[in-house]
């Protein structure tokens, strides 16, 4: 009964259970912070057919972003946007469910021709990937690199 008490307290008492359920409006992850009711944001727009257009991003750090990504190729894709330690246990989620197509709040689904938005906030400094996350793509497909770089004085 005590552990039950505790999950209720944790989800009905917690910062983070309004506006969503238990999901909050600002999601801190690997990458940064996952956005789910940003505004008007500026997008960056990236392109993935056989490869990515551009292959590279460069960000300055707290720059929030709409990254609308559109798919040119000719098959369904799960973009995930991660450091390397973050994708590695998403790649093995979809390695272990190969037909998993589910939406986290770092990933997109995304059907041959499509466009869909990823809103960020790119608040960690580091390098980052985004990339397609279905276990037959992780060996054969580039990522796009993401730079997100502290201001220099």
């Amino acid at each position: 009964m005590r552990r039950l008490h505790v999950f209720m307290v944790l989800v009905l008492g917690s910062p983070l259970c309004h506006g969503h359920g238990i999901l909050p409006d600002e999601i801190p992850m690997a990458a940064g912070t996952a956005l789910r009711n940003p505004g008007e944001l500026p997008a960056t727009t990236v392109a993935f057919s056989a490869q990515w257009q551009p292959q590279s991003l460069r960000l300055p750090l707290n720059s929030a972003t709409s990254l609308t990504i559109h798919n040119s190729s000719n098959d369904w894709h799960l973009f995930a946007l991660g450091d390397s330690r973050a994708l590695s246990d998403q790649n093995l989620i979809h390695r272990l469910m190969p037909d998993l197509r589910k939406d986290y709040p770092n990933t997109r689904l995304s059907e041959p021709g499509s466009t869909v938005s990823l809103p960020w906030r790119f608040d960690v400094p580091g390098r980052f990937q985004l990339r397609c996350v279905r276990a037959d793509h992780q060996e054969t497909e580039t990522a796009l690199l993401i730079s997100v770089l502290a201001a220099t004085r």
